[in-house]
């Protein structure tokens, strides 16, 4: 009787959602919610960002820090931020609006990263890929490109799409399209990168290495992007 009580609560909790995670599988993209304000983390990276900067640190040991800042503290106060195709909130969060440009440009900037993010925001997506990496490739196969990304280390890349600009993120966990998503006016998501609708939508892709060692130490230096 034991038994068959302890089989019946087990099979129950299965049913409401509770699953061994090898029965999981691919999950999208859920955010925690942030801890501190958006001020107060920007700070945090701020102060990080001198430390790493005054004690030499790598390329490598920098851009492990900044992809983990990036993917954990800045963009979740993002989420809830709504897409309009003319939105440049510089502050995010409910009732605030962000188009796809200035979704790459301004978070980005508030980490430390020097550019006009008014002009850069307003670029062709091929020209935001251009001005912020120097080893941008056009592909005209989504599949091809997602594979390329796979068999490279964790790097946080521009992609500039035919109408349609945002950042794929390469983790441990996946390959994730980070971007202000238009369907649904839906605003900053992470998703995952071959179930993207919108990625999907595009017939090419200019992508980029944007946290490529020479970025990183412009990221220390606050060297200034050109923007004309």
């Amino acid at each position: 009787m034991r038994l068959f009580v302890f089989t019946m609560f087990i099979s129950s909790t299965l049913f409401a959602g509770v699953q061994p995670k090898v029965a999981i599988g691919s999950l999208s993209y859920k955010h925690f919610p942030p801890t501190q304000t958006y001020q107060e983390a920007l700070n945090i990276v701020s102060i990080k960002r001198g430390k790493l900067k005054s004690s030499g640190a790598s390329a490598a040991n920098t851009r492990t820090y900044f992809l983990d800042a990036f993917e954990n503290d800045i963009f979740p106060h993002w989420v809830g931020t709504s897409w309009d195709y003319n939105g440049y909130t510089n502050t995010p969060g409910k009732g605030k609006l962000v188009a796809c440009g200035y979704f790459v440009s301004t978070p980005l900037k508030h980490m430390g990263f020097n550019w006009n993010r008014f002009k850069l925001a307003q670029m062709y997506s091929k020209k935001i890929a251009e001005t912020l990496c120097t080893d941008v490739t056009k592909y005209t196969n989504q599949e091809t490109m997602l594979d390329t990304i796979k068999n490279r280390e964790n790097h946080l890349y521009i992609v500039g799409l035919d109408s349609h600009v945002g950042m794929i993120l390469k983790t441990d966990h996946g390959l994730w399209f980070v971007h202000s998503n238009y369907y649904g006016n839906e605003g900053p998501v992470k998703e995952i990168a071959a179930e993207s609708q919108a990625l999907d939508d595009s017939g090419s892709y200019y992508l980029g290495t944007f946290s490529s060692d020479e970025n990183m130490r412009n990221w220390l230096s606050g060297k200034l992007y050109p923007t004309e």
